[in-house]
């Protein structure tokens, strides 16, 4: 006899002698016409009558019953009916199909290809930490700053004290002496938009830690002067004109375009683009930009109250200590608006300073 499984030849036996299997029994796949030869018999022995085959039942007999599985494949393990090891190459299925797909683990999306999701918060951009930041660029190199500030507002130095000449020399306010002040007005947004465009190259290198000058600053700011102008134009008669009528519609655009001048600085676009360029970036976080300006326009305010009380009656010291605040608040507001400006694009693309001021080379 030849086992049917482990192709072992052995005398007649209900059993393998070398698997255990019981041959009678054994469901497995056949090794072949190996295992189909009839057993060996000695010479002179009367053949071996065949098994005849249990009797199938008939036709519709209810009572038939398909035997129980063994409790070793009730169990789960693997391999035939018996709980034989799975034959080389059988699938992992039951019918021998190929195996299911591994379960992704939860949560996931594992082996699922997916495109880069842009905007997504990758920095952080904390009210307390922009304030921080700004401060520290700002009082770590306040003497250059100063400086910058003071040489973007120096039109407006001029066209003030001008004005204030002609309204002492007129002894009395009137429409030839107050004409120049909306002049002075729209000078002031001009030169403050200015400002920052000569500090902002400046804080992008102090944040690299690398070394600038107050010439390399204001050649930056002035390769972006008609960009500037034009933003200076556009922004401020539609903020101001949102803030004539109802207010609120004057903050909102204020919020939206709060990084412009960085963006056209840096970004090297038009006037269009800056300002949608602003308006993307800002998107989601005006509440946290808003409370940065509020704070810088409560400091704001209390140097103004601070400069009128010192110098209540004096005329030339008034507009010495106005100047000088107007410099230190605008160098403020013009690293302020850098940093922001930096801190959206870390956070909405994950661009670090040096890929920013890589622009600049």
């Amino acid at each position: 006899m030849i086992c049917p499984k482990c192709g072992f030849e052995q005398p007649d036996s209900p059993e393998c002698m070398r698997c255990g299997i019981i041959v009678d029994r054994y469901k497995g796949p056949a090794l072949g016409a190996a295992a189909l030869r009839p057993p060996l018999t000695a010479p002179g022995s009367p053949p071996t009558p065949p098994t005849p085959a249990a009797a199938p039942p008939p036709f519709g007999d209810a009572t038939m019953s398909v035997p129980p599985l063994p409790v070793a494949a009730m169990a789960g393990g693997a391999g035939t009916l018996y709980g034989d090891p799975v034959p080389v190459g059988a699938g992992g299925a039951v019918y021998g199909g190929p195996p299911p797909p591994p379960i992704p683990p939860t949560g996931s999306m594992a082996g699922v290809g997916r495109a880069p999701a842009f905007g997504v918060a990758h920095g952080d951009f904390g009210v307390g930490s922009v304030l921080g930041q700004t401060f520290s660029i700002y009082f770590a190199n306040f003497l250059p700053f100063a400086v910058l500030a003071a040489l973007a507002l120096a039109p407006l130095y001029i066209l003030e004290g001008y004005t204030s000449s002609l309204v002492a020399a007129q002894g009395k306010p009137s429409l030839t002496a107050l004409s120049p002040v909306f002049l002075v007005l729209a000078v002031s947004v001009i030169c403050r938009y200015f400002a920052t465009a000569v500090i902002t190259y400046g804080v992008f290198q102090q944040m690299r830690g690398a070394e600038t000058s107050i010439g390399d600053c204001l050649s930056r700011g002035l390769s972006s002067l008609l960009p500037i102008l034009g933003l200076a134009i556009v922004q401020g008669i539609a903020i101001w004109l949102g803030l004539i009528v109802c207010i609120i519609p004057g903050l909102i655009l204020s919020l939206r375009w709060a990084v412009s001048i960085p963006a056209a600085v840096t970004e090297r676009g038009g006037i269009s683009d800056a300002m949608n360029r602003s308006a993307f970036l800002t998107d989601g976080f005006r509440g946290d930009i808003f409370s940065v300006l509020f704070v810088l326009g409560l400091l704001e305010i209390g140097i103004i109250l601070l400069v009128n009380l010192v110098s209540l009656k004096n005329h030339s010291l008034h507009l010495i200590l106005t100047d000088l605040s107007s410099m230190l608040v605008v160098g403020l507001s013009a690293t302020a608006a850098a940093v922001m400006y930096y801190r959206l694009r870390d956070v909405k693309e994950s661009i670090d300073v040096d890929q920013i001021a890589a622009v600049f080379a």
